[in-house]
């Protein structure tokens, strides 16, 4: 490629040249009009001629500057329309994925560079939250939700079982004493989040009516439940599924065999519109990792 000398003058002159006025091309430049003025004097000396006739009242463009105005203008909108194309498209390959800080920790995370080598041209922002997203109003391609499946304005592909089950640490359990059958968790300390559904469903599974499941600690966030069922604060329901590390270690035990089956976890995505290759790019990846890990 021939080598174009002097390319931050001529883009200062093509400026200078929509405006005829080098105040109001350095405001778009970002520069004072003296370096303006400066840049239009280094090319008119290396072109040898007049680009700008200036009078008292105007500037205009000479027969020369004219012709260069004209020969350069479209190019260079050109180059700036292909730049900001750049800039989208890049802008475009970021996917915003909302979840769970707890399930990004224990399944997402330790599985996305396998994602990452297969398609690093994405590049992947994921949002953490413990509530559904609203698609119609952020910004946000494809969330992983926990519930049963059925969202307002969004389409769901289970990927993998969120069974639960009461769990809580051998320490807590010494403590507590016997804990053989559902009616002797009344009197214990319960932690949850401000949904007791959950906690009232596996009791009703259970046969158990009496014990009020709302009382307790609250804690919005699984990943900090689970801090404090390891402490010995109290007795969650979680899912075994993703509490294998610390089921098998034995820092956590299970006190039933007794599951409550309705719940699971869910990639989901507007059901306004069809995913764009990035985010179904995605969707196919998680959902395979999910059949790996319940086959």
């Amino acid at each position: 490629m021939a080598y174009i000398p002097l390319m931050n003058a001529l883009k200062t002159f093509v400026v200078a040249g929509k405006y005829l006025n080098f105040t109001k091309a350095a405001e778009e430049l970002l520069v004072s009009p003296s370096a303006v003025s400066h840049q239009i004097k280094t090319l008119e000396e290396y072109l040898e001629v007049r680009l700008f006739s200036r009078t008292s009242r105007s500037m205009l463009l000479t027969d020369e500057g004219y012709r260069l105005y004209t020969s350069l203008d479209e190019p260079f909108k050109a180059i700036a329309s292909a730049v900001r194309n750049v800039m989208e498209v890049k802008q475009q390959a970021n996917l915003h994925i909302a979840l769970r800080p707890f399930f990004s920790v224990s399944w997402l995370a330790p599985r996305l560079k396998n994602f990452w080598v297969k398609n690093s041209e994405i590049q992947v922002d994921l949002i953490h939250r413990n509530s559904a997203p609203d698609f119609s109003a952020e910004n946000i391609d494809a969330a992983i939700l926990w519930g049963k499946g059925e969202w307002p304005g969004a389409e769901a592909q289970r990927l993998i079982p969120g069974d639960l089950t009461p769990v809580c640490s051998p320490a807590f359990l010494k403590e507590a004493g016997r804990i053989h059958h559902p009616e002797d968790l009344a009197g214990h300390t319960f932690i949850h989040d401000t949904d007791y559904a959950p906690w009232r469903e596996w009791l009703d599974l259970a046969g158990v009516e009496k014990i009020r499941c709302e009382s307790g600690l609250i804690y919005d966030d699984t990943n900090v439940r689970l801090q404090a069922i390891l402490n010995g604060q109290g007795i969650m329901l979680g899912c075994p599924l993703l509490l294998q590390k610390e089921l098998k270690e034995g820092s956590l035990v299970r006190l039933f065999d007794l599951e409550l089956t309705d719940y699971a976890y869910y990639i989901v995505w507007p059901d306004f519109k069809e995913p764009d290759r990035k985010t179904a790019t995605f969707i196919d990846w998680i959902s395979k990792e999910a059949e790996l890990l319940i086959r």
